[in-house]
């Protein structure tokens, strides 16, 4: 027993034997938390523990418990291939835990894939070349020499291309912009529609504009869609003495957080001051709307100003005549069964609205106040889709109702948008209520309208749906 012990392969043998099965052991508990976890550094663990272990133990075997010269062919595969392991699970581990749960916005998450790749290929020559130095004897410093005189030779003669190329990787890595920003490079104005690592290509209106990498990151250039807030619009309101200022201040905070050209998450404000004057600050996405964003929001605080009854400009607000309010009801009459006596009773409750193009009459998510029908114009009823995007649900002409879900007191399920000048004659939902608790018939009519309002909307996102699902690629089902 003691001569056993005294061979020199015994230490080795029984370390093979007992420490390599427990690492196995140990490493798969680890794996399998990581995996369970979702951790990125699984892949790299599980390629320890199947693959490394396994081959660093047979190199032991080979070279301490065999007593193989490290010269023998043999050993020499072994060794170079668990020194290229080796180097493909550090790498494999370095990436996972660099950039494996990256956080949206840290420089882990802009560096662009390149740079990752020459950092990989890099470690990869140098874990190369100390593997043939080290197992197969070679000498890899001329090698290397030759390489960096190499590479001085081809840096020098391509210095321009690469220096785009360079300059390119640069602007991927800190990204002034992306695609679909509005740049303003040396007085071309334009909006960027392809980026790569050469040139970044930007329409100008009347074609495409190729502009090298190289010139964008020696000069100076200005980025129109990332304002900041001093590019906020301000817009100076003003408004009659006698006007109401918190009904004021609503009015133009509801016109202006309605307006479409507002940053994320943004809130205008309203600020008074004093003697009918107001200014609005309109935080935008782009500077470039600046225009668009002002004439919109003018053109909507005139209608606005006139269905909340505050003089814009100092004008006195006038009442729609009461004649024009009992031709809408009696336009409306048949839907609701009203008698002429009915009509006239109702006139002084109810009042028109006018609406401006683009104007929001019911928002989605929100009750409504009132129910509408619309005298005249056309209104188109949206829906919000999953990926953002307004999805067309019906469009209303003379006649048909907007906010049908004030009959039950629940959030519209859709919005209702003017897309022509839209009048709409309000009724009070009190005056509803007392209409259809004595109409049965009423009452079965507009809960008739409510259901034909859901079906569309339901319609609507089963036909995205379907699109989505045709468009999608197919999947061969498993066998059962």
């Amino acid at each position: 027993m003691t001569d056993l012990t005294s061979q020199p392969w015994f230490g080795w043998s029984l370390a093979l034997i007992v420490v390599l099965p427990a690492l196995v052991i140990v490493f798969s508990e680890v794996h399998l938390r990581l995996q369970r976890s979702g951790n990125p550094l699984a892949g790299p663990v599980n390629r320890l523990r199947l693959v490394l272990l396994p081959l660093t133990g047979l190199l032991v075997l080979l070279t301490q418990a065999s007593g193989l010269s490290n010269d023998n062919d043999g050993v020499r595969i072994v060794a170079t291939v668990v020194g290229v392991t080796a180097v493909a699970t550090a790498l494999g581990g370095l990436n996972a835990v660099l950039f494996g749960n990256a956080v949206e916005g840290t420089w882990r998450d802009r560096l662009p894939s390149i740079f990752v790749d020459l950092a990989r290929l890099v470690l990869i020559v140098a874990g190369a070349a100390i593997v043939a130095s080290f197992v197969w004897g070679l000498d890899v410093g001329g090698l290397f020499a030759a390489l960096g005189v190499g590479s001085i030779v081809i840096g020098l003669a391509l210095q321009n291309a690469v220096g785009s190329v360079v300059s390119g990787l640069l602007l991927l890595f800190e990204q002034p912009f992306t695609i679909g920003d509005t740049l303003d490079v040396g007085g071309v104005t334009g909006k960027v529609v392809e980026m790569n690592w050469r040139s970044t290509h930007v329409d100008v209106g009347s074609g495409i504009q190729i502009i090298p990498n190289a010139t964008i990151a020696g000069a100076s250039f200005t980025n129109l869609s990332r304002p900041t807030v001093a590019h906020d619009l301000s817009v100076d309101v003003s408004l009659a003495t006698t006007d109401q200022p918190h009904q004021v201040v609503a009015t133009l905070t509801d016109v202006a957080t309605s307006l479409p050209l507002l940053r994320a998450d943004a809130v205008p404000t309203v600020r008074n001051d004093g003697g009918g004057s107001y200014a609005v600050t309109l935080p935008l996405r782009t500077a470039t709307d600046a225009g668009r964003a002002k004439h919109l929001f003018l053109t909507w605080l005139w209608y606005a100003s006139r269905r909340d009854e505050i003089s814009l400009d100092g004008a006195t607000f006038v009442q729609r005549p009461r004649e024009d309010v009992v031709a809408a009801l009696e336009a409306v009459s048949s839907t609701l069964d009203l008698q002429p006596e009915e009509v006239q009773a109702l006139a002084d409750a109810c009042e028109i609205e006018t609406y401006g193009p683009g104007e929001r009459i019911e928002w989605e998510g929100r009750a409504p106040r009132r129910m509408s029908f619309i005298v005249s114009g056309a209104v188109r009823v949206s829906a919000a889709a999953l990926d953002g995007a307004r999805l067309t649900i019906t469009d209303l002409d003379a006649g048909e109702i907007v906010g049908i879900t004030g009959l039950t007191r629940e959030p519209a399920l859709a919005s209702s948008e003017a897309t022509s000048v839209v009048e709409v004659l309000q009724v009070p939902l009190d005056l509803v209520d007392r209409i259809v608790g004595s109409k049965p018939r009423v009452a079965r009519r507009l809960a008739n309208h409510v259901e034909t309002r859901r079906t569309q909307i339901r319609t609507a996102f089963e036909t995205v749906n379907d699109a989505d699902a045709l468009s999608a690629p197919l999947v061969p089902a498993r066998p059962s």
